[in-house]
C-alpha cells in the first residue's frame, strides 16, 4: 500500500468518524472509530518505513498535519459527547451513595415504615 493510499483511507474514516459524532450515533462511532485506528496503525507503519528511506513529500506532509489537527478536534468532540452523557445520566439515576427512604437506613431498626422526610414532621 502507497503512502497516499494508506493517508486516503485515514482522511475517509475521520470522516466518518465525525459525521458520526455530530449525529451521535454510536454504533456507527464505534465502527468508523475501530475503522479509523486501524488506517492509521498501517499509515504509521507506512510513515516508519518511509522515514527510514528520507523525507516525506511536501504535499503529504500537510495533508498529515491537517490529519493531526483533524484528531485534535474530534478528541475534544468525543470528551464533550462523554460529558454531556455523564451529566444526562447523573440527571436520570440516583448517586450511589444516596441514602435509603425507609427504614433499611437505621440500621435496621424499623420507624414505622414513615419515610424519611415525614419523620422531621412528627
Amino acid at each position: 500500500m502507497q503512502l497516499e493510499d494508506a493517508l486516503s483511507t485515514v482522511e475517509k474514516h475521520l470522516d466518518s468518524v465525525s459525521a458520526a459524532l455530530l449525529a451521535a450515533d454510536p454504533q456507527a462511532l464505534e465502527s468508523g472509530s475501530t475503522q479509523l485506528r486501524n488506517a492509521a496503525a498501517q499509515l504509521s507503519q507506512l510513515m516508519a518505513q518511509i522515514q527510514r528511506q528520507g523525507a516525506v513529500p511536501a504535499a503529504l506532509q500537510k495533508r498529515l498535519e491537517a490529519v493531526g489537527a483533524m484528531l485534535a478536534v474530534q478528541r475534544e468532540s468525543l470528551a464533550r459527547l462523554a460529558a454531556i452523557t455523564d451529566r444526562q445520566a447523573a440527571g436520570l439515576l440516583p448517586p450511589a451513595d444516596a441514602a435509603a427512604t425507609y427504614g433499611s437506613a437505621l440500621g435496621g431498626r424499623n420507624a414505622g415504615s414513615v419515610a424519611r422526610i415525614y419523620r422531621s414532621a412528627s
